[in-house]
């Protein structure tokens, strides 16, 4: 409840190793033969714990669980329902909208460049819910028109929010903790459910022919669904679209900061890149390799989820690791302790994007097992908008970087090590001053 556990898990896998018993029924792991084996086996799947210790705590009625939670079959046809809306096709014809908001972030931004330091979290939070509200609904939030929308503040106490509700489940105090639970957490809640509620009755109204998220959803005959249903996949939507970019992109903007060797090269990369931005698109910031390893090394140091993803074992048990299971345990990788672990990458607690370059042999970052890191997790249930994101995250830093030369401050000392974690991170300002490139 205090927003410490995935460091303190972090910290008894430090001390103990790769397996850790963190609970009498639930055990982490951290090797990438984990994420295959836990997420990636297809039969007998390992269920996802929907009793309160996991991101997806149990909702009643089944039905309105939406993708995240959903049962394998209607995930199954969720998931192809949507799949459309993620592809390289769909990728192309939401171009406009990434640089719409992309470019006004940095006009934002450029009003702001008068040698103050600027909370980047705040602005890439406000950009990535422009960004996916545009794309789930077919109209923005307009979040960076207006910098104090509420918006921010009620998606910032949702997490602590699904903290409480995730407590009061696991020890069958639902509602009795719905109770006393504090009114800024509980409402936090509410009014996330109603300002999508409203958005998806407008959009329901609207005849248009223009191809949304929702659009998708809405063409789907193989599993149809309420109002109800539409408004917590349009909750998933804007939740996973834009937390996980925002965090990333603060993650990414962090350690480069802190490492100015790293951001030089960065930086170098993308100014050669281009000679003017018009030229900063989506397929023209895919062959920055340089600054995809940038992002990749700071989601392996600071997960946007630090936690564990829980599944159930099946019934009659399983061997992980070379240990068998009892069917019933909970089991899942910590991403956080997964990303930092010696054993896992050389010189781990070091942020080194060349080593998710090709590494010549011999090199101290040889050792490394790249897919011990899943952001995105893996398997049937990995994140359908990974694609989505990754062009979004390059063509926000690439313009950033392209425009702005970057210094921390020493507000930021410790950035990573002072944010709580309720589920994802509870993000505090990260103060960066900008300049314009000389």
């Amino acid at each position: 409840m205090r927003g410490t556990l995935a460091h303190k898990i972090h910290a008894l896998h430090e001390h103990y190793g790769s397996v850790v018993r963190i609970a009498p029924d639930e055990l982490s792991y951290t090797s990438s033969a984990a994420w295959r084996k836990i997420y990636g086996q297809p039969k007998p799947e390992f269920s996802k714990c929907l009793d309160g210790r996991g991101i997806a705590p149990v909702i009643k009625p089944p039905h309105l669980r939406g993708i995240i939670a959903a049962e394998v079959d209607k995930h199954r046809n969720l998931r192809r329902a949507i799949a459309p809306a993620f592809s390289e096709r769909a990728l192309a014809q939401q171009e406009c909208y990434l640089q719409k908001h992309s470019n006004k972030l940095i006009e934002c931004l450029r009003a702001r460049c008068d040698g103050s330091p600027v909370d980047l979290v705040k602005w890439f939070s406000l950009t990535a819910y422009d960004i996916i509200t545009e794309l789930t609904f077919g109209e923005p939030n307009r979040c960076l028109d207006s910098p104090d929308e509420p918006w921010l503040t009620v998606m910032g106490a949702r997490a602590k929010t699904i903290r409480w509700w995730q407590f009061s489940i696991y020890y069958g105090l639902d509602e009795t903790i719905s109770r006393l639970a504090p009114t800024a957490l509980t409402g936090s809640r509410k009014e996330h459910m109603k300002m999508l509620a409203s958005k998806v009755q407008r959009r329901l109204k609207d005849s248009t022919d223009r191809k949304d998220f929702m659009s998708y959803i809405l063409d789907n005959k193989m599993e149809p669904l309420s109002v109800s249903e539409l408004v917590i996949m349009a909750s998933a939507f804007i939740v996973a679209g834009s937390g996980t970019s925002a965090r990333a992109l603060s993650a990414t903007i962090y350690f480069l900061c802190h490492n100015p060797d790293k951001l030089a090269l960065a930086t170098t990369e993308a100014r050669k890149a281009f000679s003017n931005e018009d030229e900063i698109t989506i397929k023209n910031t895919a062959p920055l390799q340089y600054l995809t390893a940038c992002i990749d090394e700071a989601m392996r140091m600071h997960p946007p989820n630090p936690s564990t993803l829980p599944r159930f074992v099946p019934e009659g048990g399983e061997v992980i690791e070379g240990q068998w299971v009892p069917g019933g345990t909970a089991v899942g990788v910590h991403q956080l302790s997964a990303g930092l672990a010696d054993w896992n990458f050389a010189k781990a607690k070091e942020y080194h994007p060349e080593r998710w370059l090709e590494i010549p042999p011999g090199s101290e970052l040889e050792q490394q097992d790249r897919a011990s890191v899943q952001p995105f997790s893996y398997g049937p249930r990995s994140c359908v908008g990974i694609n989505l994101a990754y062009a979004e995250m390059r063509l926000i830093l690439a313009k950033l970087l392209f425009t702005f030369d970057l210094e921390s401050t020493t507000e930021t000392e410790g950035w990573t090590s002072r944010q709580k974690s309720y589920l994802t991170w509870e993000q505090i300002p990260l103060m960066i001053k900008l300049s314009l490139r000389t």
